[in-house]
C-alpha cells in the first residue's frame, strides 16, 4: 500500500520495530553460551513483534482477525525454527 496524505507513513512505528529485532539478536547473541536464556529472548522477542504488529494494524485501522493470526502464527513458528536450532 502506498502512503498518501489520509494514511501518512508510520516510521516511528518501523523504528520501534527494528530495536524489538535489534534488542533480540543482540540479546541472542549476548547469551551465547547460556541456551535457557537465549530461549527467553527468543520467546520474549516474538511475543514483542506479534504485540507489535497488533498495535501497528490497530493504529492504522487495519486490524482484522486474520492479521492477528498471522502474527502470532509468524512468531509462534520463527520462535521454534530458533529454539530448535540452538538445540533447546
Amino acid at each position: 500500500m502506498m502512503p498518501d496524505r489520509k494514511h501518512p507513513p508510520h516510521y516511528s512505528h518501523y523504528v520501534a520495530l527494528v530495536s524489538i529485532i535489534g534488542a533480540g539478536f543482540s540479546l541472542f547473541l549476548y547469551y551465547r553460551f547460556n541456551q535457557i536464556a537465549q530461549a527467553y529472548v527468543i520467546f520474549l522477542t516474538a511475543v514483542s513483534y506479534a504485540i507489535w504488529g497488533i498495535v501497528h494494524h490497530k493504529l492504522s485501522h487495519y486490524l482484522t482477525i486474520e492479521i492477528i493470526f498471522e502474527y502470532l502464527l509468524v512468531a509462534a513458528i520463527g520462535s521454534l525454527m530458533v529454539i530448535s536450532l540452538i538445540g533447546y
